[in-house]
């Protein structure tokens, strides 16, 4: 062999031995960042699943110190609950490398709808005028007010007649059944004809299912549109401003609404429907880790001192 065929060969082999080189080369390179990659989406999948575990621990924690709260303001303030108590406040707290935060809404500031069926008629018949009035002061249309009433009282009184045509009902199958028992959720509006899911947004941060049957609505935590709803002789908007900016009331016994238009109190229909305290609240309690959210969403019974965990969910 020449020694320029040699040279040549040899130079064959050094290119081939470079062009292996760069194929391994780009090979291991290719392997290292699949490894990194997935290295990285491992690590990332387990402080999410981390984050998520401690932001829930957090969204419970929020429920349980809503209950301490709730306790607390029996011990020290068993008169009247209020928008100035401490309970009423929206709370904020870092802890540890999260934010836990909260805010406890009363139930007992709202009409309870469950009282449409109650055997007792005194209670039966103001909550339905009370509930005429409230789709009124929302604007719903007046030819809408009274079938939309009857509709739910036919949902919830066990005393109802059975059903057999889409009367009361709307979005179910035939053949159709009537619950004729009290709501469990006030979702269940839905269910019922006429209730539109607008309506329905409207309607809802004043009404609840939850509300003891004997107890009156709390004139320190109602809304306007229910305050208006109490009475539609003696409270019109302006009124119910007024009582609005009276509170808190300590006591509904000798309570007048000093300066207000007109007495609600004066009129013993008005007196009847109206108290002071609360045994129901709902709690929503947000935990936050990083860029982790849970919201815990619970319902709280207060009897006295003691408190119980109705129901609760997490999101």
């Amino acid at each position: 062999m020449s020694a320029l065929k040699i040279k040549n060969y040899l130079a064959d082999e050094r290119g081939i031995a470079l062009l292996l080189t760069l194929v391994v080369l780009v090979l291991m390179v290719a392997v290292i960042v699949e490894f990194d990659y997935g290295a990285k989406v491992d690590l990332m999948t387990a402080a999410n699943f981390r984050d998520d575990v401690r932001a829930t621990y957090l969204a419970k924690s929020g429920v349980t110190a809503a209950r301490a709260v709730l306790k607390d303001d029996a011990k020290n303030s068993p008169g009247y609950d209020g928008p100035d108590e401490f309970w009423a406040q929206l709370l904020s707290l870092p802890v540890g490398e999260g934010v836990v935060s909260g805010e406890i809404t009363d139930e007992g500031g709202k009409i309870d709808v469950n009282r449409l069926g109650v055997k007792d008629t005194s209670v039966s018949g103001d909550t339905k005028e009370m509930l005429k009035r409230l789709l009124g002061v929302l604007e719903i249309e007046s030819g809408q007010i009274d079938p939309i009433v009857e509709a739910i009282k036919h949902w919830v009184d066990p005393a109802s007649l059975d059903c057999d045509e889409d009367s009361y009902y709307q979005r179910l199958d035939p053949p159709y059944h009537c619950k004729k028992a009290p709501m469990d959720t006030l979702s269940e509006l839905l269910l019922v004809k006429g209730v539109t899911p607008e309506i329905y947004r409207k309607v809802r941060p004043y009404l609840t299912t939850v509300s003891m049957l004997t107890n009156p609505i709390n004139i320190n935590t109602a809304g306007l549109p229910v305050l208006q709803a109490l009475d539609g002789n003696n409270i019109d908007h302006d009124t119910a401003i007024c009582i609005q900016n009276g509170r808190p009331y300590e006591m509904i016994n000798n309570a007048t609404w000093v300066g207000c238009p007109t007495d609600c109190l004066a009129n013993p229909s008005c007196r009847r429907k109206v108290g002071v305290k609360s045994s129901y609240f709902t709690v929503k309690s947000h935990g936050i880790m990083h860029d982790t959210e849970k919201i815990a969403t619970a319902m709280i019974f207060r009897e006295g001192t003691k408190t119980k965990l109705v129901s609760w969910q997490i999101e």
